[in-house]
């Protein structure tokens, strides 16, 4: 079964590349952050006739603070957690699939930026947030479940947030097939910041054969997959 997370950059809303990145790739399962109805409308008119369980949600607040997904597998519920620490909301999923019924908690994490707009000292002084957020999601899980968790966590796999999860005993998929690579790009006076912000980390009851980085698309953030089997831990 394979799974995408995807920030497709709101500002780039209803672009045919972000569409051709998802249905190139061919995942069963779709997270998206930073959709917006237009986001919607191309993703429903492109991939409709692949997943005939869609669902989104319209940012709140932030622009950039929608949130979809593409099934191939029915929907059995869609919770919105509203954010202890950031401005976007997250998504706990529960779907059937041909692994059982699954979880996913789809984030998008406060991006390292102060309350005064300051990247450079929002990037030391945001990780507490990151944290916080993800405490108050993981509360939100079903403990019986086997769980994935992804999205754009803003960090990268040694920040808090996402530190927080491995020491629960779960495994970042992008991490264990293809190393430290960026999965954002952002340039800035004369060079490319570059970083891996977005994950997909995975409890014991999968095993993640295979997982990619793909190059496609014309957001900031790379399109990232991970195909699973489940197992018994």
């Amino acid at each position: 079964m394979r799974v995408m997370s995807y920030n497709v950059n709101f500002g780039l809303a209803g672009d045919p590349a972000g569409v051709a990145a998802v249905g190139d790739a061919r995942p069963d399962i779709v997270l998206l952050q930073e959709t917006n109805r237009a986001w919607e409308a191309a993703f429903v008119h492109g991939l409709g006739d692949r997943y005939p369980h869609h669902r989104f949600t319209e940012p709140e607040g932030w622009p950039a603070g929608g949130m979809g997904i593409l099934s191939r597998f029915p929907i059995v519920s869609i919770d919105q957690l509203p954010s202890h620490g950031g401005p976007f909301f997250a998504w706990r999923v529960v779907l059937d699939s041909p692994l059982g019924r699954i979880q996913l908690l789809n984030v998008h994490l406060r991006p390292p930026m102060s309350d005064s707009g300051s990247w450079v000292v929002g990037y030391f002084s945001t990780r507490e947030d990151r944290e916080r957020e993800i405490e108050y999601h993981l509360a939100a899980l079903d403990p019986k479940l086997p769980t994935m968790i992804l999205g754009d966590f803003n960090e990268e796999g040694d920040g808090r947030a996402v530190s927080r999860i491995k020491n629960l005993g779960y495994a970042d998929a992008i991490d264990e097939h293809n190393g430290n690579k960026r999965t954002w790009e952002w340039p800035v006076s004369g060079f490319t910041l570059k970083f891996q912000l977005d994950h997909i980390l995975h409890d014991d009851h999968f095993v993640a054969i295979a997982s990619a980085i793909v190059e496609a698309g014309r957001s900031d953030h790379k399109p990232v997959w991970a195909d699973f089997e489940r197992i018994d831990p």
